[in-house]
């Protein structure tokens, strides 16, 4: 879950992983309508699929039934797999068009996966595997998600870096914020992973972290919590740790278009807005 959050979909469901689920089936064998509605025939087709993997028979595509369930695609690949990948459309800036669902993945789909893998901090190799999947399918109504930082990642690369730095330095951690998340960061992330008993221990901020790492503040707070927030605003700041009245009317600015109500206080839903994508 903390890296990898597949989602848990199931009868009634009509949002768009449904119809990647039945695309799937299809290359697995099964014969179902791609309609993108979650109806019967979907979950007997499910519940066949786990039988032949050896998973209970549940018709409930959740974390455990989706890596038999997924295949994996890349440029030059043809088909269901790829149509499945290509349904969601993938618009990362307002202007272009969806994708065309014609199942041919070429140079344009390994385009738009790449900037998908940017947008969520993974890797960013095109290809749409495990990983990629993992969280296409959370591309869910009430999805509580939030991207990853990983070891090798640097504020070009992934813009959140310097913020998991600071918040990493507020939680005392010796690192310096340089905007490379090299070993010494990863091996800061693991032990505060560590002081929270966590089952899943890695070197990636992922996506249980962020709710542990921050702190919600407001004017007048000061430390490397804000220098966290100064680097993930949209507008230009100075990233000095002191919350004062430019911060506070960017983060205003910030909250009246992706996190209201815009009353300058950065708790756990302006943070999660920092952090996640703009797609149109």
């Amino acid at each position: 879950m903390n890296v990898a959050p597949w989602s848990t979909i199931g009868p009634g469901a009509d949002w768009a992983p449904v119809r990647s689920i039945q695309y799937f089936l299809c290359v697995h064998g099964h014969t179902v309508v791609v309609d993108g509605v979650y109806g019967p025939q979907t979950a007997a087709a499910v519940s066949a699929r786990q039988a032949a993997v050896g998973l209970p028979s549940d018709g409930v595509v959740g974390p455990q039934t989706w890596p038999h369930l997924y295949v994996a695609s890349q440029q030059g690949d043809h088909g269901d797999a790829v149509r499945a990948v290509q349904q969601f459309g993938l618009v990362p800036s307002p202007g272009l068009d969806p994708l065309v669902v014609d199942g041919d993945f070429g140079p344009l789909t390994a385009d738009r996966v790449r900037q998908f893998q940017w947008a969520w901090g993974l890797g960013q190799d095109g290809a749409a595997g495990y990983e990629t999947w993992s969280f296409l399918s959370a591309l869910v109504p009430g999805a509580d998600l939030w991207p990853l930082v990983k070891v090798g990642a640097t504020q070009d690369s992934n813009w959140r870096v310097l913020a998991a730095q600071h918040l990493l330095r507020h939680r005392g951690a010796t690192i310096s914020a340089d905007g490379v998340f090299g070993p010494l960061s990863g091996a800061a992330i693991q032990a505060f992973q560590q002081t929270l008993r966590a089952t899943f221990i890695s070197t990636t901020v992922g996506l249980l972290d962020w709710p542990a790492l921050i702190d919600t503040v407001s004017l007048g707070a000061t430390g490397e919590v804000v220098r966290a927030v100064q680097t993930l605003l949209p507008a230009p700041l100075a990233v000095d740790g002191s919350f004062g009245p430019q911060t506070d009317a960017a983060v205003r600015s910030f909250q009246t278009m992706f996190a209201p109500p815009a009353d300058g206080v950065v708790g756990p839903e302006t943070w999660q807005a920092l952090t996640l994508p703009k797609f149109d």
